[in-house]
């Protein structure tokens, strides 16, 4: 059976949580994906992540989201599309979410995914807390 690759929190982003929760500030909004293809080894396995990344290694492209919805009460999963046009003949294996602020907030490695031209993509990325 193949090992479950999940999305990873930032030091960023458990920062921020802290010190809203201990301060009472406020946190940012998760507003863009990012999108990118350096996440894999020379053997096209994903790279592993230890929260600490502030980009990703080869990013190609920065969408609004699309949508969220909580699917547990502690996890958000948002989704973005690309259009059938955006990143044609690209590999994506890497994907990140990017807040209000700029900075990235979630980050993951994923296995290759060759963007067709005639197919629209929608990845989703769950927030998990």
């Amino acid at each position: 059976m193949a090992e479950q690759v999940l999305t990873v929190t930032t030091a960023y982003a458990r920062e921020q949580m802290a010190r809203a929760r201990a301060e009472g500030g406020t946190l940012t909004k998760a507003v863009k994906m990012a999108f990118g293809s350096g996440g894999v080894d020379a053997e096209g396995k994903p790279l592993p992540l230890d929260g600490t990344e502030q980009a990703l290694k080869a990013e190609l492209l920065q969408k609004d989201i699309s949508s969220f919805e909580f699917i547990a009460p502690a996890t958000i999963r948002y989704v973005c599309s690309l259009a059938e046009a955006e990143l044609a003949g690209k590999t994506i294996n890497e994907l990140a979410l990017v807040d209000s602020a700029g900075k990235v907030t979630a980050i993951r490695t994923m296995t290759n995914k060759i963007k067709d031209a005639d197919m629209e993509f929608i990845f989703e990325i769950d927030d998990i807390y």
